[in-house]
């Protein structure tokens, strides 16, 4: 099968994973907040946040060095496996004796749930090791049934236990730790994980120096993950830190305003993150060989067109699509949509140029790039606020996500040429400013405005696109990948 049809496949499979898990997510809410006190929901919702954040910590960032690992060394897969495994095992002990930390009065009460939340972030972190090594095991089709299993157990468990026996807080824990188990096990008996990590044990221990041979194994892995884990920590400095600084200096209530006004801009996130764990599994099976520069290429100029039409059509749309989403005086938050649009669009292409270092192995290189980012981002916005007040953090905002791209987009051609179409793209960038600037200032006629932009992009975006493939011949190449 050719690199763009298995792309086309496995981003089909792993939307069919996102439905299974997000739509579970979405009906339990009423669940959660019918049964449960605001404190209650509290303490779940804390659960959540710490085990995201501690995750990559404790296991090193594990899982996206095995699935990686992995694919790169077919031979040796089965001892990449049980050095995941291992590692994943340790970070259970590890979080086992930091548990007493959740007692500080930061985790609002989490600390009275200890074993509970052991038994989650060990069901949590097993399943997404699973899931990693399936994806760089081509057992694809697996992830998305052993999520679906995975979400209508917790969703059964969790209407059984909370709504039926009261148990609100241990009942949602259960829930979340049992089903997250269950998949576990249908990945290593079905998917025959399991019998994988016992062939890599036993592969390692029938050497004659083991710890030179868990030293070969995971040195390079750990080279590769651990500038990771400060990648994502950054990243949600860089994300997230504008938040302090609007409560600092305008208030909570301005806070809350620029949270509303991100949500439906984060959708653009949310359906690039399916779309990103079948482009990396399609990367890594093309890493090596001839054409790989006009595979990103062509891959990055579809991506472009289709997120910056997306981008200018949602700005276009906003007024009227936040009637529906955006409530009472959140209303008013809808003229900063269009700038954190810019934001998450520039985001999409941070993620899709990060792909390049993590396919060559120089992952290093993502860190600093989101230092660089993280900084500028706190550096800009207590300097826009109190010129823009909260638009001034939307623009902190883009112009951060906007200098990392380009920073990566000109670095990352040392290891893959990517052919941007810059003159297209500037040309877009400018569309969507003049876009977002006659939504944030209203001028007479501006929904005339926004229309000739939305319209413009359209047709720049085409041209380019078809002078792309014109040029490079890239979808004829497509039968011979």
């Amino acid at each position: 099968m050719s690199g763009y049809k298995n792309l086309a496949v496995n981003t089909a499979l792993f939307a069919a994973n996102a439905v299974a898990t997000r739509l579970m997510t979405f009906l339990l809410v009423p669940l959660y907040t019918y049964y449960m006190s605001a404190g209650e929901y509290g303490i779940t919702d804390m659960s959540l946040t710490v085990i995201s954040l501690v995750t990559p910590l404790a296991t090193l960032a594990v899982a996206d060095a095995a699935v990686r690992f992995i694919i790169e060394d077919d031979s040796r897969k089965s001892e990449y496996a049980f050095i995941g495994f291992v590692v994943t095992l340790l970070s259970i002990l590890i979080v086992a004796m930091l548990t007493p930390a959740l007692d500080l009065d930061v985790f609002g009460g989490l600390g009275k749930h200890k074993v509970f939340f052991l038994f989650a972030y060990s069901s949590s972190a097993f399943l997404q090791l699973c899931s990693e090594v399936a994806r760089g095991m081509g057992e694809i089709k697996l992830i998305p049934i052993c999520s679906g299993i995975s979400s209508m157990i917790t969703g059964v468990s969790a209407f059984v236990l909370i709504g039926g026996c009261g148990m609100t807080v241990a009942g949602y824990f259960i829930s979340v730790s049992v089903g997250p188990l269950v998949a576990t096990c249908v990945y290593l008996t079905v998917g025959r994980i399991g019998a994988r990590v016992l062939e890599g044990m036993r592969k390692v221990f029938a050497k004659d120096d083991i710890a030179k041979q868990i030293k070969e194994l995971c040195v390079p892995m750990l080279r590769y993950a651990l500038p990771l884990i400060p990648n994502s920590l950054f990243w949600w400095v860089g994300t997230s830190i504008n938040r302090f600084f609007i409560t600092g200096m305008i208030g909570i209530a301005a806070s809350g305003l620029f949270a509303a006004a991100g949500k439906i801009p984060e959708l653009l996130n949310t359906a690039y993150s399916v779309f990103l764990q079948a482009w990396q599994l399609s990367a890594f099976q093309e890493s090596g060989k001839e054409g790989l520069d006009r595979f990103f290429s062509s891959v990055f100029r579809v991506l472009q067109a289709f997120i910056s039409v997306l981008c200018s059509l949602i700005s276009f749309l906003a007024p009227w699509v936040s009637m529906l989403f955006l409530q009472g005086e959140f209303y008013e938050a809808w003229p900063m949509m269009s700038v954190l649009l810019i934001a998450n669009l520039m985001n999409v292409f941070n993620s899709f140029f990060g792909t390049v270092y993590t396919t060559t192995m120089h992952t290093s290189y993502i860190m600093k790039t989101t230092i660089v980012g993280a900084a500028s981002c706190i550096a800009l916005t207590p300097a826009l606020i109190p010129v823009l007040g909260i638009s001034g953090a939307c623009v902190a905002s883009a112009v951060s996500q906007a200098l990392v791209f380009v920073v990566r987009a000109i670095d990352s051609r040392k290891y893959i040429h990517i052919e941007v179409g810059w003159p297209t793209l500037i040309a877009t960038l400018a569309a969507l400013a003049m876009q977002s600037a006659v939504a944030v200032l209203q001028p007479s006629c501006w929904q005339l405005m926004s229309g000739a932009c939305l319209v413009a992009i359209i047709v720049m975006q085409g041209l380019g696109l078809m002078r792309f493939v014109r040029h490079s011949g890239a979808w004829r190449k497509i039968g011979r990948r």
